[in-house]
């Protein structure tokens, strides 16, 4: 049970580190997912080849061609980018053209599989902030998960990787701080079939309401029973030293125990016929 408890806060812990805008890192745009080949190009070569703070103009009169070249910009962009992207979504936010381009290339990555580019898809809609881009990602949201597929160490892989698309999603309704939505957000902190969605809803309601006791106390209600130690999770904010996180991240393993990994089990030791760190074959010369 304590490992099954781990493995969950472990998951749901990494949909965190994706809450921002972008991912911080380079992710290399392919038209289509090469999961079986990575890519051979290392990231400080693709740094270089690229012209910084240059996105491509978002054209409303060319809305799905824009946008899908945004995406590809916005996977390859870099933190020091960010308050560009920040501006050229601000403005596309006025074109109801360039949100439903948005939402259509969410779609199209996601049926395609590939999760990477319809997660940046869905960190840009959710930071331009509108009303029907918001109602596009609580549909998200709602979707039903799937039920067959791959199951890798008991967790449906199809499953997994639907709700961490979701979790971001989420994090966009958030993101609104609107009192209609949040109503959503409070719900699916509940109610979504999901842990980590569950998770990512309370953190994304906390954080948008500045982490205050008056958030925890209203979103409280919501969690279930044997969750709420997600709303005691411990947050490094901008500028915080490790020191000082590491104080909040081991008072919270103090209350929490329950979340920390299981001790490693030893085993057997080896009969001595077997010759522990030996090889029965001479290895090839350089």
């Amino acid at each position: 049970m304590q490992r099954n408890k781990w493995r969950v806060f472990s998951r749901t812990g990494t949909i965190v580190v994706t809450l921002g805008l972008l991912s911080g890192s380079v992710a290399i745009a392919q038209d289509k997912p090469t999961s079986e080949k990575p890519s051979d190009i290392p990231p400080s070569r693709v740094i270089e080849g690229r012209v910084l703070h240059a996105p491509p103009k978002l054209d409303a009169a060319d809305a799905r061609k824009s946008v899908n070249a945004f995406i590809t910009w916005a996977g390859e962009s870099i933190v020091e980018e960010q308050n560009d992207a920040r501006r050229a979504l601000a403005s596309a936010a006025k074109s109801p053209d360039l949100i439903k381009a948005f939402t259509e290339e969410i779609l199209a990555a996601q049926e395609s599989g590939d999760t990477s580019r319809a997660l940046v898809g869905l960190g840009l809609l959710g930071e331009m902030r509108t009303y029907d881009g918001t109602k596009f990602l609580v549909e998200f949201v709602r979707k039903p998960l799937p039920t067959k597929g791959t199951v890798i160490e008991g967790e449906l892989q199809e499953e997994a990787q639907q709700a961490r698309l979701q979790a971001k999603a989420i994090a966009g309704v958030a993101y609104l701080r609107d009192p209609e939505f949040d109503r959503e957000v409070a719900y699916q902190a509940g109610n979504h079939p999901s842990v980590i969605v569950r998770a990512e809803a309370i953190s994304a309601f906390l954080w948008n309401r500045g982490d205050t006791l008056e958030a925890r106390k209203e979103l409280e209600p919501f969690v279930r029973k044997e969750e709420r130690l997600f709303l005691d999770r411990v947050r490094r904010v901008s500028g915080e030293g490790a020191e000082a996180f590491n104080r909040k991240l081991t008072a919270y393993l103090k209350a929490h125990p329950e979340v920390q990994a299981p001790n490693p089990e030893p085993k057997d030791p080896r009969p001595p016929e077997e010759k522990p760190n030996t090889f029965d074959v001479t290895p090839p010369k350089f």
